[in-house]
């Protein structure tokens, strides 16, 4: 997969909170999920410009792993493991968000329990469910293994 459609796929279920902040437009939120349905590769630099937040992150990780940002290799281990350590320490905006949101921030590997015409429900961390959208996941099925973020399950493992 390609590193520009990989970061979309984690990155874009955030969207919704920059379209609220008022840091895209409609139009760029729905070029946004267009090239995430279709895993069209989107200009590296534009990325970075919509989720600059995330490359803040993400480039401060790769320095420490002597590594380009959009190494995927770096990608992989930002969103599957740094991004939940970020948000467990209370950095950035994480420190003042309620521990419900939190979570719904971090990527969890959960198991599709039922789908439900486009939504799965899900189970993760041993007992918790949440219906999740399968957007990104078509083909899926009962019992897969998936990463879930926000609000979307995110990739089939």
């Amino acid at each position: 997969m390609k590193e520009e459609v990989f970061f979309l796929k984690y990155a874009f279920p955030c969207s919704f909170i920059l379209l609220d902040r008022k840091e895209i437009t409609k139009e760029e939120l729905d070029k946004l999920e267009k090239a995430v349905v279709n895993e069209e590769v989107l200009d590296r630099e534009y990325l970075e410009k919509i989720y600059f937040r995330a490359f803040q992150k993400i480039e401060k990780f790769a320095n420490e792993l002597k590594k380009d940002k959009w190494d995927l290799e770096v990608l992989k281990k930002y969103f599957i493991e740094e991004h939940n350590c970020i948000i467990n320490e209370g950095k950035y905006a994480y420190a003042k968000a309620p521990e419900s949101l939190k979570n719904l921030c971090k990527v969890h590997k959960a198991k599709v329990l039922e789908i439900k015409d486009e939504v799965l429900i899900v189970e993760y961390d041993g007992n918790k469910k949440r219906p999740v959208m399968k957007l990104l996941v078509p083909g899926v099925v009962v019992n897969d293994i998936v990463t879930i973020h926000y609000g979307y399950a995110i990739e089939k493992l």
